[in-house]
């Protein structure tokens, strides 16, 4: 498996990349009001409004900060009714990406209810890296709210 690597304050985690559809540099976001804190609010990308996440935010490490390496991760994000939609994720320090055997996963040895999003890790030199699940990132209401039903996804 192929992974793209990422921080989130001072831990690395991961995304697996069949599951991004791109990496672009960060760009302003059209805020949302009243929407949660980590939700950074929205961006046109190709002609398509796309909601987009602060993940540091989401984690806990406050809003993702503007360093030349902070980019939004486009994601196929599968909503509530098995349909994708693209959807923004913003991490500082988008670093490299790696190939990795399966085997190489290691449960995380705990289950956090607030972060279901958090899955597997993997060891490597550097230090400990997790694996972020995509399909796990957003509550109901927050579906509701970026992706609401009847609209069309991709």
């Amino acid at each position: 498996m192929l992974f793209v690597y990422f921080r989130l304050g001072p831990a690395c985690y991961a995304l697996e990349s069949r599951e991004i559809v791109e990496i672009v540099p960060l760009v302003d976001c059209r805020p949302l009001p009243r929407a949660p804190a980590f939700v950074a609010g929205l961006f046109d990308y190709r002609g398509r409004v796309v909601p987009v996440i602060d993940l540091s935010e989401m984690s806990g490490q406050g809003a993702a900060r503007r360093l030349m390496s902070t980019r939004i991760i486009l994601v196929d994000y599968p909503d509530r009714l098995g349909r994708g939609q693209v959807l923004g994720l913003m991490a500082e320090r988008v670093l490299d990406a790696a190939g990795h055997e399966t085997p190489d996963l290691q449960s995380a040895g705990i289950a956090i209810p607030d972060a279901p999003y958090l899955g597997a890790v993997l060891h490597e030199r550097s230090g400990t890296v997790q694996l972020v699940k995509v399909s796990e990132l957003l509550t109901g209401p927050v579906q509701e709210l970026l992706f609401p039903a009847g609209e069309a996804g991709s």
